[in-house]
């Protein structure tokens, strides 16, 4: 159940002053929507319920890109964002209702073994119908290491996910799993841990 007003979160902006508190949190950071105030507040994602549904408007790794990679200042990326928050969110608020119990509950898993969201997700559709969820998450041990989360859901009960680890933007391993409502933990949620401090150990 997703509880907001669309109507003032359409009118409401982000703000130069929110991305820089999204600065000053760091990986992990998210920019969610408010269903006190029907506006946008900065939050860490270690500390979200992940049993209620909220829509994500934006996150550190986002903004990472927007100030190194298309060379914005805190003032463009917070106009962009805006004007894409208005344009997006009535598709990003039907494609989080749509999504189904599993998706949330792979997210959840992660997050439980330290891997926290770290960017909007995004979202498109298979070929074939299935719709897919691309996640970005961040590792709380090491914030070299980041991490891709693909789900793709054709039927209600189930969902295919697949896990990728990189360093320094270098991919290192990945893992593939379908997930059911009877599956329990996806045995990549324990694994990505492992593998990271192998990797880096064997790097460092």
């Amino acid at each position: 159940m997703i509880d907001l007003n669309l109507t003032c979160l359409l009118a409401a902006e982000v703000t130069p002053q929110d991305l820089l508190a999204l600065a000053g949190t760091g990986p992990g950071g998210l920019i969610i929507s408010d269903t006190t105030s029907s506006g946008y507040t900065v939050a860490r994602a270690e500390h979200l319920d992940w049993n209620r549904r909220r829509i994500f408007i934006y996150g550190y790794g986002d903004l990472c890109l927007d100030l190194a990679l298309r060379h914005r200042d805190l003032t463009e990326a917070a106009a962009a964002l805006t004007r894409t928050a208005r344009a997006d969110l009535p598709g990003w608020v039907d494609r989080t209702r749509w999504a189904t119990s599993l998706v949330w509950r792979v997210r959840e898993d992660l997050h439980r073994h330290g891997l926290h969201l770290n960017a909007r997700p995004q979202f498109s559709t298979t070929e074939d119908g299935g719709l897919r969820t691309d996640d970005t998450f961040t590792w709380r041990e090491d914030r070299r290491i980041a991490l891709t989360l693909c789900t793709v859901q054709r039927q209600p009960h189930s969902l295919m996910a697949a896990l990728n680890l990189y360093c320094g933007g270098r991919h290192v391993t990945g893992w593939a799993e379908r997930i059911t409502r009877t599956s329990g933990v996806p045995r990549f949620a324990h694994l990505a841990g492992e593998r990271a401090r192998l990797h880096l150990d064997l790097r460092d």
